[in-house]
């Protein structure tokens, strides 16, 4: 069976490339389409997120996997792209270089019966800006690492200019 992936650059711009890929194929094997459908330097790490429908990170799924025991991670050599990927709509985010912060959103577009063997770039939108986009971490509200420990203490302040 034949996947067809659209994998869409986090940019100002649209930057987006689909990707027709082998279902039986594995996750290492899109990660090689992607960086040659966007022409990226083929000796970066890279790692795919599980998310849910926030966007929040579930699992990392890293290029290689960096432990050597029964609690390590799956590679992405481990992982067939149908096991993660598998009904249209099924979205994946895919980080390129961890000092540049390349982020893509992976978003599974359509499956069909055709059989093909090799990942082919069969649309590209856009053009890969040189500088990776600078990213903004929102903080939702301010953290206080005490958190309320400290406000029972809040009624000497009332009084500290009495002393």
């Amino acid at each position: 069976m034949k996947s067809i992936v659209q994998v869409h650059l986090e940019y100002k711009k649209d930057v987006i490339r689909d990707i027709e890929i082998n279902s039986t194929s594995n996750l290492e094997e899109l990660h090689k389409a992607i960086v040659s459908a966007y022409e990226l330097d083929k000796n970066q790490l890279a790692s795919f997120y599980i998310t849910n429908d926030e966007f929040e990170l579930l699992q990392e799924i890293p290029l290689l996997s960096v432990e050597d025991n029964e609690n390590s991670m799956l590679a992405m050599s481990d992982i067939i792209l149908s096991s993660i990927l598998k009904e249209e709509g099924t979205q994946l985010l895919y980080v390129y270089d961890f000092m540049k912060m390349w982020r893509f959103l992976i978003t599974l577009t359509e499956i069909t019966n055709e059989e093909i063997t090799t990942a082919v770039c069969i649309n590209a939108l856009g053009v890969m800006p040189e500088d990776a986009p600078e990213i903004i971490f929102k903080v939702e509200k301010e953290f206080d690492p005490f958190g309320e420990a400290f406000d029972d203490f809040d009624e000497f302040k009332e009084n500290e200019e009495e002393y």
